[in-house]
């Protein structure tokens, strides 16, 4: 299978190219493993050279339950940074491109998603990276404005999910992280 490789919508004419998940990752539950500072709960490394051309699109997903308490809580993809580890604070560097915002959402689930988007020529470093949803519960959060991104497309690129609960680290948790890979 080629990265060129292409499939036609239904009977019609246009046509989209492959796409699939390069993780994904479930569990019953991964906590912050501390309190005040963004831990990362899930990490994913995209292999250098993934977004080698223009349209290329990777579309991150992230879901999981806050514990009833109206501690404050926050959840973020962040991508770029130096380093990510499950159960340490996100390495310095990076760019969060979803934020579900510092909440005292009491006993729901939460959901994030973003995209990398890959513009400009093979090797120019270029993405836009975009907040597309958020939920804490029944409320919808504001989304992040796109920000123009220079990840090292040459390098490999940390994808992670970190959580901020201020007070309890139980008070979040991650269930389903998924990264997709469109052509």
């Amino acid at each position: 299978m080629t990265a060129t490789e292409s499939e036609v919508f239904g009977s019609g004419t246009s046509s989209f190219g492959l796409e699939g998940n390069l993780t994904a990752q479930a569990s019953a539950g991964v906590n912050p493993a501390a309190t005040g500072a963004d831990k990362v709960l899930a990490v994913f490394t995209l292999p250098s050279n993934s977004l080698d051309q223009a349209g290329r699109m990777i579309s991150i997903a992230a879901s999981g339950a806050y514990a009833a308490n109206t501690n404050t809580k926050e959840v973020k993809i962040i991508v770029g940074a130096a380093t990510a580890v499950v159960g340490s604070t996100i390495g310095a560097g990076g760019t969060t491109i979803a934020d579900s915002g510092a909440v005292t959402t009491n006993g729901a689930g939460w959901q994030l998603s973003g995209s990398i988007l890959k513009y400009g020529a093979p090797g120019s470093n270029t993405q836009i990276g975009s907040h597309t949803q958020g939920q804490n519960g029944s409320a919808g959060a504001a989304l992040l404005t796109p920000s123009a991104l220079t990840l090292n497309e040459g390098q490999p690129i940390l994808i992670a999910v970190t959580g901020n609960a201020t007070t309890t680290a139980t008070d979040i948790t991650l269930n389903a992280f998924t990264v997709r890979g469109s052509n």
